[in-house]
């Protein structure tokens, strides 16, 4: 009789955990399906909707610095410069050797550093290579690939 009440409470077990463990699955495959679709959104120029995918993704996975990385150029192509900032520099505190993050960083801090100096005022002399092709809207970055950074 014992032997048969441990086979309950054995199943009851587990079918508690079958229950709660497929909702954990999900998550992984949410955020990785979110950034998919992203890349796929980014590829087309939907960038509102890459930023909208992208942003859900993160919500998921706080602590992704290529998720960040992929949000910040999103931001960054549509002109929310400020919140672009901040994320290039949370994304290389939580991965700082990540090249592609950096060069990113840099591309867009260079291009930054000239439109606040425009909103300034104060006109500093663009360098041939940074010179930005529209007022103040960036070159719109390349879609990224896959799942990996947008590449500049």
């Amino acid at each position: 009789m014992k032997h048969l009440h441990l086979s309950r409470c054995a199943r009851l077990l587990a079918a508690v955990l079958m229950a709660f463990l497929p909702s954990a699955m999900p998550c992984a495959e949410n955020v990785r399906e979110q950034m998919d679709f992203g890349v796929k959104a980014a590829k087309r120029g939907l960038w509102r909707e890459a930023l909208f995918r992208w942003e859900k993704a993160l919500k998921l996975d706080p602590q992704n610095a290529r998720l960040m990385n992929n949000l910040a150029v999103a931001y960054e192509n549509s002109g929310q410069f400020e919140k672009a900032d901040a994320l290039y520099r949370q994304a290389l505190r939580l991965d700082p050797g990540s090249r592609d993050i950096k060069q990113n960083y840099d591309l867009f801090s260079s291009y930054y550093k000239q439109i606040l100096a425009r909103r300034s005022g104060r006109q500093e002399p663009p360098s041939a290579s940074t010179q930005p092709k529209k007022e103040d809207a960036p070159e719109p970055a390349p879609p990224p690939h896959d799942d990996a950074p947008p590449p500049r």
